[in-house]
Parts: C-alpha cells; sequence; structure tokens
C-alpha cells in the first residue's frame, strides 16, 4: 500500500498541470474574445463615422446653393455684365457669350471687336456680357476660362467702361488652346492697361467672382448650348454663318433698333 503514495501524488501533479493549462487556455480564449470584440467595435464605429460623414456630405451637396458674391449692380440670379445702353433704354438687347480661351471666340473678336466697341460706345444696344468658362479643361492649369471671366467681372465692377478695353486686350493677347493661359500678373497688366483701378487685383487673387460663374453663368449658358462664341440680338440668335461677315452685326443690332449705320450709327 506504501507503493501507491507516489504514483497517487504523480497523478495529482498531472491534474493539476492539466487544470492549469485548461485555466490558461481558457484565459487565453477570453483575452482572444475580448480583442476580437473590441476590433468589431473600433470597426463599427469608424464605419459608421465613415457612413455619417458620407451622409452629410450627399446632404450638402444636395441642399440648394447659398447665395454667390456678384459684381456690385449685379442681380444675384443675373448671368451677365450689362455694358452699352442702359436696361430699361429700349435699345435693343445684344447678347454675347465668350470664353478667353475659345479660338473661335477670338476669331469673332478680331470680326466685331471694333463694331461692337461702337455699339457700346454709341449706346446703340443694351449688350450683355457672359463670360463663360466653357474651356476650363482645355488650359492645362485646369481654370484659365474662370479665371479669365472672374477677372472680366472684376474689371466690370471696377469701372464697366473699361469692359470692352480689357476684353480686347485679352483677346488680342489671347493664349493657344491646351496651354496654361496667361497668369495672373498678365492678366492683371492688362486689366491695368485697361484702366482698373487696384482693388481690381484683390478681387482677382481672391477669385471672388469664380462662384458666380459656375452656378449662375454655367447653368445659363448650357441652354443656349453650351457653346461659345454665341450671340443673341433680342432673343433670336444671330449664328455664325452671321456674325463671319464683317460688319453684319452692328447692322442687325441697328435694324433692331429702327435705325441703320447711315442714319444711326457713327461710321
Amino acid at each position: 500500500m506504501a507503493a501507491s503514495g507516489p504514483s497517487h501524488s504523480a497523478q495529482e501533479r498531472r491534474e493539476a498541470q492539466r487544470e492549469a493549462l485548461r485555466t490558461q487556455r481558457q484565459a487565453e480564449l477570453k483575452r482572444q474574445r475580448t480583442v476580437r470584440t473590441i476590433v468589431i467595435a473600433a470597426v463599427t464605429v469608424v464605419a459608421l463615422v465613415l457612413v455619417a460623414a458620407a451622409g452629410l456630405f450627399i446632404y450638402r451637396q444636395a441642399q440648394p446653393a447659398g447665395p454667390v458674391a456678384t459684381p456690385e449692380g449685379v442681380a444675384e440670379d443675373q448671368p451677365y455684365l450689362p455694358i452699352g445702353a442702359p436696361e430699361d433704354s429700349g435699345k435693343p438687347v445684344l447678347e454675347i457669350h465668350l470664353d478667353f480661351m475659345c479660338p473661335v471666340c477670338g476669331q469673332f473678336e478680331e470680326l466685331n471687336g471694333a463694331d461692337l466697341q461702337q455699339i457700346v460706345e454709341n449706346e446703340e444696344a443694351t449688350v450683355h456680357l457672359v463670360p463663360r468658362r466653357f474651356l476650363d479643361t482645355q488650359s492645362t492649369t485646369g481654370d484659365y476660362s474662370s479665371r479669365a471671366a472672374n477677372a472680366l467681372a472684376c474689371v466690370w465692377e471696377d469701372d464697366p467702361d473699361n469692359a470692352i478695353g480689357f476684353q480686347q486686350l485679352m483677346f488680342a493677347n489671347q493664349p493657344a488652346e491646351g496651354s496654361a493661359g496667361l497668369t495672373d500678373e498678365q492678366i492683371w497688366g492688362y486689366a491695368q492697361e485697361a484702366g482698373a483701378s487696384d482693388e481690381v487685383q484683390s478681387c482677382m487673387s481672391s477669385k471672388t467672382y469664380q462662384p458666380w460663374v459656375r452656378q449662375v453663368v454655367d447653368p445659363y449658358g448650357e441652354e443656349t448650348g453650351g457653346g461659345t462664341p454665341y450671340v443673341e440680338i433680342d432673343g433670336e440668335t444671330f449664328g455664325s454663318d452671321q456674325w463671319s461677315q464683317p460688319g453684319k452685326m452692328r447692322e442687325a443690332v441697328l435694324a433692331a433698333g429702327g435705325e441703320s449705320a447711315s442714319d444711326g450709327g457713327e461710321g
């Protein structure tokens, strides 16, 4: 009987070891479950945050755009810069959509720029300048048309009488389509040459009216088919087959006002 003592003691030790291992495994399994729970909870929280952020972004995108800054004297929903005869003068309305990167717009300016200047100076029509950014993607900077359109709005706000001169200078120095476009410093130089005051430079550098061009002018331009140049006289399209003939645009404007170049206009 005495010989069974050590064997019994060894069995107890083995049982104790097995129990210790079992306890250790249970503790490890519990730790793993805890870690897994924490990871799942963290992933869930991150997912919820991302879903909430995405929902907030979508919600904000779906909200109507707030009021945008417009040049002084331009209504919030007005997509053009008026020059020439006053709006209430009863004179014909000549509307011109131009993009400063657009090569065909450069051709339009070359053919009609002098006549447009006369129309404005003689107040033969109320001219609506619609500065477009149709070809932003055709500049390597991706924003030349927007910068130029904003600059025209800044110059117009400073003094509407300088708008045509600035437009002429911009087209006379028009960059090639697909290039970076003129630098801000170059655009500012042409604004100065057209007579703009120093306040125009800060308006240009802060891109004050680019939101107006995007949110107000863009949708309006799409209604006309989106392309540039686009010309209307009293709401009627004046196509390229007409404006490409020198002098025809001014003749049409004068005719719409019941005049002719011989009896109503100078030159």
